[in-house]
């Protein structure tokens, strides 16, 4: 009886370990004067312990036709996956750095993580607020936003 209850229980937490999520992505670039780009986003996610999602671009992600990351808009991303475990609290964002408007400036992120099996969410917003350029302070096409210390 001990083995049976055993193995049950270690099917239940494989099984929600491996829970399938749908992540909603709203991606705000900024107001300002050339804030927009034409470049290929990449974002990866992750938790405290490092556990992560990884989209390597985030173009399949949005509506088909859409020029994403224009001036003042805020555009949305959907796609499914393997749940992370927690709220994550780390981001990285980054650019390519191509097309006709390489610079970006980023607002913020703000990422959903909704469990498809009971409907449970974990949000987080990650406050960006700077350029993905070269030719832009601070010269980078990434940005690491870590709140997991907070």
């Amino acid at each position: 009886m001990k083995i049976l209850v055993a193995l049950f229980l270690l099917a239940l937490t494989v099984s929600s370990a491996y829970a399938q999520c749908k992540f909603i992505i709203l991606v705000t670039t900024g107001d300002r004067e050339d804030a927009g780009t034409d470049a290929r986003v990449s974002l990866s996610v992750s938790t405290a312990n490092g556990k992560k999602l990884v989209i390597k671009s985030l173009k399949p992600w949005g509506q088909k036709g859409h020029n994403n990351f224009e001036k003042g808009h805020t555009d949305k991303f959907e796609g499914s996956g393997k749940c992370l475990p927690s709220k994550p609290c780390r981001m990285l964002l980054e650019s390519n750095g191509k097309g006709n408007k390489p610079g970006w400036f980023v607002d913020k992120v703000a990422f959903t993580q909704i469990e498809q099996k009971n409907l449970s969410q974990k949000e987080k917003t990650f406050n960006v607020n700077r350029w993905l350029a070269r030719d832009e302070s601070p010269g980078t096409l990434f940005v690491v936003v870590d709140d997991c210390a907070k």
